[in-house]
């Protein structure tokens, strides 16, 4: 392997103009590991009076029966549905689409994050391929270490908090039983919807996936964009303490970035007190994060920050990527503070699996895109 470009996290981008997200299709994934696309049956939707908080919710509550079937997934990484589902929406249109870089929205935040929060995320290790003159990007899955005591019940109280304030259908078609039962349902992963959104940083078009976890309000038609109805929820430990305070900072950040990227326009945070109870719940609006974070001079100028770096690291895999031959591919990881590029040979042993296997693109992609060019060539 030779290497091939660095990207120090000092750099930036004087180019800050975005373009709008836009919803362009959707697919869900279940917990067998299928993916299937235009269909929302797994999303949900936000439902959580605040009277229930008078409940005193155990956000710990049935951790002994949490099942986790994503952990067990041949790729949890796949990029299998998101290439369905642009398949059947290049279909309709019988034409490409318009994109430079197609991948997960929680990859574009781990490289963005990388120039803010190298020990969080210091692990980023993607495989990057040319194919069809479009760069696509997959993350490699991560043996982590398996979490015990407060860690992991701090974990499960996200997914707990989340069990506790979605329901999978509007308020109206939600029996009273179901609504009743919430608290005592069991938490399990591995259902989740994924919205694909189009968007864009100067004159990089990107195609993103990126998970839904409710839609906040109502759902409009499919064929309108949805993107402003979808919320975001996360959980984590009551502010008691300006050290807290700075850590929410922080945490709000990351979480800023996330919707960001694809325009989610509401953050909702459940917060809990040390006995993991359910103490208050507190909607933030994506937009105004910027302006809340200015009282924190370690976080004041981050969000711009923030999208100039946005700016460079798209420009840079442009420059340093040639989308002309389907043959290269590459490895991009995150080393002290530098995102490093470096080429496969093709003796390498991953080198056939990118290129010419499925690791990346799936058989039944390559055969339409191959379909749609001979179609174009006549």
């Amino acid at each position: 392997m030779k290497q091939t470009a660095n990207l120090f996290v000092k750099q930036r981008s004087q180019t800050t103009t975005l373009k709008q997200p836009k919803e362009i299709t959707c697919y869900s994934r279940n917990r067998e590991e299928e993916y299937l696309p235009k269909d929302d049956c797994n999303l949900h939707y936000y439902y959580f009076p605040d009277s229930y908080l008078d409940n005193n919710v155990d956000l710990s509550g049935g951790a002994a029966k949490f099942k986790d079937f994503q952990k067990n997934f041949k790729d949890r990484c796949s990029l299998k549905g998101l290439l369905a589902s642009l398949q059947q929406y290049e279909m309709n249109k019988n034409t490409k689409i318009k994109a430079d870089i197609i991948t997960f929205r929680g990859i574009i935040r781990k490289l963005i994050s990388a120039a803010f929060d190298s020990e969080q995320f210091n692990h980023v290790d993607l495989r990057v391929l040319v194919f069809d003159g479009q760069i696509f990007i997959k993350e490699i899955p991560q043996d982590e270490p398996e979490l015990v005591g407060k860690a992991k019940l701090n974990a499960y109280s996200g997914y707990k908090f989340e069990t506790l304030a979605t329901i999978p259908q509007p308020l109206p078609f939600v029996s009273r039983e179901l609504l009743e039962k919430r608290p005592k349902k069991i938490v399990t992963t591995g259902d989740e919807y994924v919205s694909v959104v189009k968007t864009g940083i100067s004159n990089c078009r990107l195609v993103l996936g990126a998970e839904v976890d409710c839609i906040f309000d109502f759902k409009e038609s499919s064929k309108t964009n949805n993107i402003y109805h979808y919320a975001e929820l996360k959980c984590t430990q009551q502010i008691c303490t300006a050290q807290q305070a700075r850590g929410f900072d922080k945490k709000i950040f990351r979480t800023w970035l996330q919707c960001f990227l694809v325009g989610i326009p509401r953050i909702i945070y459940g917060f809990r007190d040390d006995n993991m109870v359910l103490k208050s719940v507190e909607e933030f609006s994506t937009e105004e994060i910027p302006i809340l974070l200015k009282d924190d001079p370690a976080w004041a100028n981050a969000c711009l920050d923030a999208i100039k770096w946005y700016g460079a690291l798209t420009q840079w895999l442009l420059d340093t990527i040639p989308r002309n031959d389907d043959k290269k591919c590459y490895k991009l990881v995150f080393e002290n503070n530098h995102l490093r590029l470096s080429e496969f040979e093709e003796s390498d042993q991953e080198y056939d699996g990118i290129v010419n296997g499925d690791v990346i693109i799936s058989k039944e992609f390559r055969e339409w895109r191959t379909q749609l060019k001979s179609q174009k060539d006549k």
